[in-house]
């Protein structure tokens, strides 16, 4: 694999986090990663709101050379594949079909998120499986939001964290992996969102993607 990682556990697997801001899993050869909201570009443009037509391939540009730098067998998704359902006549949902016949041997699974509704079409045409609930595999339980109670080690997306760092009168947020005892918030792997700001003191540890890796920064 030529990305670059940091290796952690959650109970007894072995991940490694890619500044890319999503998961390898190498006994499943495969990647994990929340909150892509493709389509966001285009919900906004609906609204009348000027952004411009390329978020989505280059979103989607991310993902394959992810996939080609890891020779990654499957796809996990903790949720909000999508931003919104498509309104009838948008091409966006076919641009991902388009992309999904370069991958036909990839397996593709969705945690469904609060916004990925109305897509069972889609999901069908996406050849991707979906899981309405969490979903654990191997002992991870695999879930959109944080489950509650101690229900073991377990990774999440949906909050889209950042890490808040303030330096006398500078004010920085970057995008971060948060880690609570055994469970991890991933970041949001798309890149036109927004996120819930963390202070260093609000979890145990953070994992902050920069552009050569992944930094590890002490939390409580």
């Amino acid at each position: 694999m030529s990305v670059s990682g940091l290796p952690i556990q959650l109970g007894s697997t072995e991940l490694m986090l890619l500044a890319e801001r999503a998961v390898w899993w190498p006994d499943r050869r495969a990647l994990l990663l929340a909150d892509v909201h493709l389509g966001k570009d285009q919900v906004f443009r609906r609204h009348g709101i000027a952004v411009p037509a390329s978020v989505l391939e280059r979103e989607l540009d991310r993902l394959g050379a992810l996939i080609t730098a890891t020779s990654a067998t499957a796809l996990i998704i903790l949720g909000d594949w999508v931003h919104a359902p498509p309104e009838p006549g948008e091409q966006w949902p076919e641009r991902i079909a388009n992309w999904r016949r370069g991958w036909p041997e990839l397996s593709l699974e969705l945690i469904i998120g609060n916004h990925d509704r109305q897509l069972d079409a889609w999901l069908a045409r996406w050849d991707m499986q979906a899981h309405a609930d969490a979903h654990r595999i191997d002992g991870l339980l695999l879930s959109h939001e944080q489950a509650a109670g101690d229900v073991g080690p377990g990774l999440s997306g949906h909050l889209h964290p950042r890490l808040q760092l303030i330096r006398r009168h500078q004010r920085l947020r970057v995008p971060a992996f948060v880690r609570h005892g055994d469970h991890l918030v991933l970041p949001a792997f798309g890149a036109f969102t927004g996120g819930v700001d963390y202070r260093v003191c609000e979890a145990d540890c953070f994992y902050v993607p920069t552009g050569d890796g992944v930094r590890t920064v002490p939390g409580r």
